[in-house]
């Protein structure tokens, strides 16, 4: 059953941050003819509705699955009686009822034929409603109803926002580089390096806040004494997210800071930009096992 729940929690984590992410990125790469018209880069807008329109059935599906394991760890069998206590007479029964509408507003807005900004504004407003409800299923909520509980939410939301907008943009970036590298060789480096820095901007932001964040949520766990996260589970688990993250890290400073000069200095690139989808690829492949490892981190009782 431990098992099973981190792998339902890693799928929910990673198509979650993708309903947030992936949209999320027509709106700080816009152009002057707007995030979803096709003219601009047409086969990336519609590799992007490809994976919403997959992602938003996968996260109603491993939510709902969430759940019942949730019931079916806390009571061992999943009847009317558990549902009506679950739902209406614990602390966290109140966010699962919105995170079953949530659930419904994903399905409907994953079917509807919109193909302009506003179903992208929507499935972003989703996406961070869903990752920040999760706040009061976690770690974050032991803070209760006080100031203290507050600030320890207002972090995670920080943090989990953050972490969306760069590793949920990373797989539309690649769809656009992709496009880009199949277009007029002559303005491949141009548009590589206008789309790079537009990200880069955003991932830096990105970034930033996750640090600050992760310090700072670390410092909840241990109620102020880092070293009571050694030679402890969560310690190790914390330890192994934050070299995963570090290895990203890496990638993204040698691709804003070594890469695209490279690029700017050479007069086709093309040789480098396929280095770079390269670098971003890993980039992908850590993020998602960042997720992984924080699907373990969540379940994982901080020290005391």
């Amino acid at each position: 059953m431990f098992a099973l729940l981190i792998v339902t929690r890693w799928i929910y984590f990673a198509s979650v941050f993708a309903l947030f992410g992936a949209p999320l990125f027509w709106f700080y790469e816009s152009h002057d003819d707007g995030p979803a018209d096709g003219r601009v880069l047409p086969s990336t807008l519609a590799a992007t509705m490809s994976l919403l329109r997959i992602a938003a059935p996968v996260v109603v599906v491993s939510g709902v699955a969430w759940l019942l394991e949730i019931l079916a760890n806390m009571a061992g069998v999943v009847d009317i009686d558990t549902l009506h206590l679950f739902f209406f007479e614990t602390q966290f029964g109140p966010f699962a009822l919105l995170r079953l509408v949530l659930f419904v507003a994903t399905i409907v807005a994953g079917i509807l034929p919109l193909w302009h900004r506003a179903w992208f504004l929507v499935l972003v407003a989703i996406g961070a409603a869903l990752l920040v409800s999760q706040a009061w299923f976690g770690h974050a909520a032991e803070g209760g109803a006080s100031a203290y509980g507050a600030l320890m939410i207002v972090v995670y939301t920080i943090h989990i926002l953050a972490a969306a907008a760069w590793v949920g943009g990373l797989p539309v970036l690649l769809f656009a580089l992709r496009e880009i590298a199949r277009g007029p060789q002559e303005e491949a480096a141009a548009r590589t390096l206008a789309i790079l820095s537009r990200y880069s901007l955003m991932a830096m932001v990105a970034v930033t806040l996750i640090v600050a964040s992760s310090i700072a949520n670390a410092a909840f766990r241990v109620a102020g004494s880092f070293g009571k996260l050694f030679w402890t589970d969560y310690g190790s688990v914390l330890g192994a997210k934050l070299v995963v993250v570090a290895l990203m890290l890496a990638l993204a400073y040698f691709n804003r800071f070594i890469a695209m000069p490279r690029l700017r200095a050479t007069a086709k690139g093309t040789a480098q930009i396929a280095k770079m989808r390269t670098s971003i690829t890993f980039e992908l492949v850590l993020g998602v096992a960042v997720l992984g490892i924080a699907a373990i981190l969540g379940i994982t009782p901080p020290p005391q």
